[in-house]
């Protein structure tokens, strides 16, 4: 019996110090996540709830197309510079434009982009965002020459005025997803050659990309991130044939950024590869289904409920300019 008695005793002990230092490591972990360590000053703010930090709350719809409640009542509660954590990575949000840009200024020197993993496994390990000096040079200098003010004025502007003509008696339903229909096709067609037929169907992969970018990284079927990585395959696939396809004929010019990266691929010290050309061009295209469309849509409300700007604007001959 007294051996019984000494068992039982020291498992008690054992079970009391196993649950002390549980407590007393998750004590100092909900600790260390409210406290990040760092090597200077942290501004004020939330870290939120651990893991989860303040994801739902930043993800919430907002009531209107100004400034998002998230930002507007920490903005008042905290200042312009705050930090938080969104989707399990810690942050400091600026709202100051002056901070920002001077961020921008010093990119590569003071700055360098960052960028969550979650998003580095969405558009690839090899995509935009990891690199930077001579890669982000180039993505820039074909960007200046599809996008810039030159062919703006005598290519895109023109076309989209057409696309906008042919597509405006559908838009009475739900202009925003016609917008974004309208301008996926018109940058597919710019980017990679694509008619609206072939770029209707990448489209249907970009909608399952474009809702897993607001999701938990939870690689599990069903999930909205699982069915983002498999709109994410499907997409590459689609990018990697076209790409050797066109490799296979370098000679046929489609007047797109695939004849550009062609000719760089083909160079004898190519600055980026196949791989960096597919994310890219992936990052790009769903650029245009995300924000342009959302920009765009937001723009025309602004100059509907503003008729005195439009007014404005032609009396100083900007939109004729452009036009």
């Amino acid at each position: 019996m007294e051996f019984l008695s000494s068992v039982s005793y020291l498992f008690k002990a054992l079970c009391t110090c196993a649950v002390a230092f549980v407590t007393g490591w998750l004590a100092h972990w909900v600790y260390r996540w409210v406290n990040p360590q760092c090597d200077g000053r942290l501004p004020p703010g939330s870290m939120g709830l651990p893991l989860v930090g303040e994801t739902f709350r930043f993800f919430r719809a907002s009531a209107s197309i100004d400034m998002p409640s998230y930002y507007k009542e920490r903005l008042k509660r905290y200042g312009p510079i705050f930090k938080t954590s969104l989707v399990g990575q810690p942050l400091v949000i600026s709202l100051d434009p002056e901070v920002n840009r001077f961020v921008f200024q010093q990119e590569g020197k003071l700055f360098r982009s960052w960028y969550p993993e979650t998003t580095n496994t969405i558009f690839g390990k090899k995509s935009l965002t990891t690199y930077s000096g001579a890669v982000h040079r180039f993505v820039r200098s074909f960007a200046s020459k599809l996008f810039g003010p030159a062919n703006l004025k005598e290519s895109l502007l023109p076309e989209l005025e057409s696309a906008v003509r042919e597509s405006f008696a559908t838009w009475a339903m739900n202009p925003l997803r016609k917008w974004r229909g309208m301008i996926f096709d018109l940058v597919a067609k710019k980017l990679i050659g694509f008619n609206p037929t072939k770029s209707r169907e990448l489209r249907k992969n970009f909608q399952e990309f474009f809702q897993g970018m607001v999701s938990f990284p939870i690689y599990f079927p069903g999930t909205s991130f699982y069915r983002c990585m498999q709109g994410r395959r499907n997409v590459q696939k689609t990018l990697t044939d076209l790409l050797k396809e066109r490799l296979s004929a370098p000679g046929e010019k489609y007047n797109d950024l695939i004849d550009q990266i062609i000719e760089e691929l083909q160079n004898e010290n190519p600055v980026i590869d196949v791989n960096f050309a597919v994310d890219v061009l992936s990052a790009l295209l769903f650029a245009s289904f995300a924000t342009l469309s959302s920009t765009l849509a937001v723009g025309f409300k602004f100059l509907t409920d503003n008729p005195k700007v439009v007014k404005e604007l032609k009396n100083i001959n900007i939109l004729e300019n452009l036009l």
